[in-house]
């Protein structure tokens, strides 16, 4: 698409489907808030690791 001033504009190209988008922006949002604080998770209190910040980064590993 040519612009008034020239220039050109690249159409947005969606590299996943929508479901594996929203998969990414849960994992992401997960691994943000389940932080270690001296070893422990402050979200779920579990031993860090905890279970669903292991998952969230094996989640997105695969994409």
């Amino acid at each position: 698409m040519d612009l008034a001033d020239g220039a050109t504009t690249l159409p947005t190209i969606d590299y996943y489907p929508p479901e594996i988008a929203q998969l990414c922006a849960v994992a992401a949002r997960e691994i943000t808030e389940h932080e270690n604080v001296r070893g422990l998770c402050v979200i779920c209190g579990s031993v860090w690791p905890c279970g669903r910040a292991v998952l969230a980064e094996h989640n997105l590993a695969v994409i």
